[in-house]
């Protein structure tokens, strides 16, 4: 199954969006808008009329990247001072 990272800009569409995801199966959610779905999930928000925006695709081992690059940069964050929270 291919795993696509997307960012969705709307914070109204985002919201609606991630709450009918969720309902359905498994996602990761990044800072900035950004979450990493299945491929089933981009019909829902078409379906739901969610615009996003495709920043990749590939295999889990994409989607385990995606987070172990996250939490790495989220520690040296921390390492540094900072929290890595955006008030979004």
């Amino acid at each position: 199954m291919q795993w696509i990272k997307i960012q969705i800009p709307d914070r109204e569409q985002r919201m609606r969006a991630f709450m009918e995801m969720t309902r359905r199966g498994r996602i990761d959610c990044y800072e900035g808008g950004v979450y990493m779905v299945p491929e089933p999930a981009l019909d829902l928000l078409a379906e739901l009329g969610v615009t996003f925006h495709e920043l990749g695709r590939g295999g889990f081992d994409y989607a385990i990247k995606t987070l172990r690059d996250t939490q790495e940069e989220y520690a040296r964050r921390n390492r540094a001072g900072k929290s890595g929270v955006s008030g979004d």
